[in-house]
């Protein structure tokens, strides 16, 4: 059975139309340029620095920018933890971006901070990044390089106080003014206002930072935290407290 004409014809035109399609699409391409580079999502590294380790040719065909290895260059830097990068046409690449969010300061041979996967992170001048509690007794041991994890019990435990103190509540996390391990035994905070000890112990960290806080607004408010010698939060649903004496 053959194949009449106007079907062959027909089958023909089509076949041009879509090789056409094609080669303007190419055509179309090969104009599109990287004209313009957005970053979305960052607080504490400048776009700027973002921006240099792009590494974007001039003027580059946007279809042939290699959108991991944008990726893998961005990711370099010690303070961005992911980052996801798009073709936005007709001319821009965008980027955006999750930061590392530092909960502590360790000071060890230098500045340095602390993430809440406990990832080491280096020393940095933003606005951002100003009173955070720091983080003492870390084993002198441990040789602190950033972009490194620290594992530890004691470390992982202490950042976990910090990160729940946060979701609790920005007042609470920045009542916190240092964290001190102490080689295995029970953790201390110490309180911004004046200094006050306060015994954390081991595990159960949400309930007793509820404990905390509740306490710190209804007495410690009222009675003054300056007549506080210390807290003592080991205890199930209980806080054990030593108050200074009244002098007079």
């Amino acid at each position: 059975m053959s194949t009449s004409p106007k079907l062959k014809f027909g089958f023909a035109g089509l076949l041009l139309g879509v090789t056409g399609l094609i080669v303007a699409s190419n055509l179309w391409k090969s104009e599109l340029k990287v004209r313009r580079i957005t970053v979305e999502g960052n607080r504490i590294v400048e776009t700027p620095e973002i921006l240099q380790l792009v590494k974007i040719a001039k003027d580059a065909q946007l279809h042939e920018v290699d959108l991991m290895a944008v990726r893998k260059n961005v990711l370099s830097h010690y303070f961005i933890k992911d980052a996801v990068v798009e073709r936005d046409l007709p001319a821009t690449i965008k980027i955006t971006i999750k930061e590392r969010s530092p909960l502590a300061i360790v000071n060890a041979q230098e500045v340095l901070y602390l993430d809440e996967d406990g990832v080491v992170l280096p020393h940095s001048i933003s606005k951002a990044l100003f009173d955070l509690p720091i983080l003492s007794g870390v084993p002198g041991t441990m040789t602190l390089k950033p972009g490194m994890t620290l594992k530890n019990a004691d470390v992982q435990e202490a950042l976990e106080i910090l990160a729940t103190s946060k979701l609790l509540g920005k007042e609470l996390y920045y009542m916190i003014s240092e964290v001190r391990l102490r080689d295995g035994g029970d953790i201390v905070l110490y309180a911004a206002e004046w200094g006050v000890p306060i015994i954390m112990g081991k595990g159960n960290i949400p309930n007793k930072l509820v404990r905390l806080e509740t306490f710190w607004s209804e007495v410690v408010r009222q009675q003054g935290s300056e007549r506080l010698q210390y807290v003592d939060l080991r205890f199930d649903d209980q806080i054990v407290v030593r108050w200074n004496q009244k002098k007079g």
